[in-house]
């Protein structure tokens, strides 16, 4: 009785899975690989505590740094915004390592990682860190 169904079937079985692949949503990136020398590195994006900008290239921090071909801009926008928060227009967190806030005069905050780094947020950026962080 499969067997029958398979065939009355106006398309393959293949054709129907393919499609329904290619109609699933892309999710976010759970791993970024970084090229460095002759070797490709993939780093989980559940170790990287921040992401700063370096011109056309993002420096992420994890145990290390590690130097990637890309703009902050384009690779924010493959990252899950549920784990990574814009903060300025050079810096992102990854809210996992967010261990405080600290409000500072003309709207920005003094945010403090669990590393003990510390990076100023930026005031464009203000309503977005308030609204991530239900401080509304």
């Amino acid at each position: 009785m499969m067997e029958t169904s398979l065939v009355d079937s106006p398309e393959p079985a293949s054709v129907t899975s393919t499609r329904a692949v290619v109609a699933a949503p892309v999710g976010y990136l759970t791993r970024i690989a970084v090229r460095v020398r002759n070797r490709i590195v993939i780093v989980p994006t559940a170790d990287i505590r921040r992401i700063d900008a370096e011109g056309n290239y993002v420096r992420l921090w994890t145990d290390r740094t590690w130097l990637h071909k890309e703009t902050l801009t384009g690779l924010c926008e493959r990252l899950d915004p549920a784990e990574f928060l814009r903060v300025h227009r050079s810096h992102a967190i990854n809210m996992r390592y967010l261990r405080e806030l600290e409000p500072m005069t003309h709207g920005e905050f003094r945010i403090r990682l669990v590393d003990g780094s510390e990076l100023v947020s930026g005031r464009a950026y203000r309503e977005a860190i308030r609204s991530a962080l239900g401080l509304d």
